[in-house]
């Protein structure tokens, strides 16, 4: 036999807002159970997860809740660094790990650990990164870092070298399958993608169709307001040059930053620690 409903007014009344069908929603996240519609209730307040509000209702114990809590969110977890495409190299890079060995390192670590505390900002502005400098002085580790430090908080991160972005594009946009398209091919790399990281920008110099290709993909990003960090060897007025003005000052916007890692070998600066 069904147990009856335990609930307290507050419950109650979240019920009866996400019933009643006509109340104001806006797309939400939960940190268990990922994302939801959000209501807002007669009072001015938001409802919440109505899954946590459905589980406080039936009285589920807390234990029970956490060890379910606890499953669910090391499973979306393991899935969103699978779908991540982040290199086994940088999985588990992080900021933490990131020795900072002059007054300059310390002020890149700190704009990246103020990158993904404030990451709620930037999806509101759009801001994105841009790290440049010469190889083995940390670009992809930081840049891999603040990836893994978003997927953590459940954010939805990808992580790929433009060059094999670009053959992903070519192979879906010149695909005979039903529905394949430049177009579809490109809004694979927008939508749903709450942080995109590039790497090896500028590594090969490659075609007007593939440095067309990475414009609108930045691009389409920028006017949906979502951050795209990019990570190259390039120094920053080559780099310019390689993807044009406007895009780099698009990616300046909304609290964006172009940090020049223009110190010696951090591989070797670490090992001599």
């Amino acid at each position: 036999m069904a147990q009856p409903l335990t609930t307290t007014p507050e419950v109650r009344g979240q019920l009866s807002s996400m019933l009643a069908g006509t109340a104001e929603t806006k797309a939400d996240h939960c940190r268990i159970h990922g994302a939801f519609a959000n209501t807002k209730m007669p009072n001015g307040q938001w409802a919440g997860c109505p899954q946590c509000v459905m589980e406080d209702a039936r009285g589920v114990s807390q234990a029970e809740v956490s060890q379910t809590s606890e499953a669910s969110t090391r499973r979306r977890l393991e899935k969103l660094r699978e779908e991540s495409l982040i290199p086994k190299r940088f999985v588990h890079k992080s900021l933490n790990g990131f020795e900072a060995h002059s007054r300059e390192q310390a002020y890149v670590l700190s704009v990246c650990h103020a990158y993904v505390t404030k990451f709620d900002e930037r999806l509101e502005q759009g801001g994105g990164l841009i790290f440049t400098g010469s190889v083995g002085t940390g670009k992809s580790h930081l840049a891999y870092a603040i990836g893994n430090a978003l997927l953590t908080g459940g954010r939805v991160v990808m992580g790929i070298d433009v060059y094999e972005l670009i053959d992903l594009i070519k192979e879906r946009a010149f695909s005979k399958e039903k529905g394949a398209s430049e177009r579809e091919a490109i809004r694979a790399f927008v939508g749903g993608l709450d942080l995109l990281i590039l790497d090896e920008v500028g590594a090969q110099l490659g075609t007007e169709w593939e440095r067309l290709m990475l414009f609108k993909i930045i691009n389409e990003r920028y006017k949906q307001m979502l951050p795209t960090i990019l990570i190259s060897n390039l120094e920053a007025d080559k780099l310019e040059e390689y993807l044009g003005k406007r895009i780099i000052d698009r990616m300046q916007e909304g609290g964006g930053a172009t940090l020049k890692l223009d110190w010696g070998s951090y591989r070797t600066q670490r090992g001599a620690a």
